[in-house]
């Protein structure tokens, strides 16, 4: 009936995978938080510490102002720093995340000081906030001492 769409049974083949994967792939978040965690309190502490690993997948910079949780006094961004002979903390207001890059809060650089904590549940819930008033709800892992 139509020669021109004589399909080969190898082409066929191919054009099915083509369709079945077309669906396989899940869609890319603008902000994604992955390795989210909250270090257990240190017995007689109510201060803790938050990683996570912050993915900016836009052609936008972003600019990352502070933290919240409804389980915490306060949240400020620390940075470790060196000093002379001994190692310091230093707080951060803001930090920019260039477009289609990550961040990492981690042990000895970029971290959350959380202040103000009764308790770490397995669950802890902590909202960015970014500088053009996004708020992005994640929700940390206790990490054990």
């Amino acid at each position: 009936m139509f020669p021109f769409l004589k399909v080969t049974r190898q082409m066929f083949l191919v054009i099915m995978v083509a369709l079945a994967c077309s669906g396989c792939t899940k869609p890319v978040e603008p902000i994604a938080v992955s390795a989210a965690q909250v270090r257990d309190l240190v017995p007689g502490r109510d201060t803790t510490a938050g990683y996570f690993v912050l993915t900016n997948n836009t052609t936008n910079e972003l600019t990352l102002t502070g933290a919240t949780s409804e389980l915490a006094r306060a949240i400020e961004m620390h940075k470790t720093v060196q000093r002379e002979n001994s190692v310091g903390m230093q707080r951060v207001s803001s930090l920019a995340i260039a477009p289609n890059s990550q961040v990492r809060f981690e042990r000895g650089g970029l971290h959350l000081m959380i202040f103000g904590v009764a308790e770490v549940p397995d669950n802890f819930p902590v909202t960015l906030q970014f500088s053009s008033g996004e708020q992005l709800p994640v929700t940390f892992s206790k990490l054990p001492l």
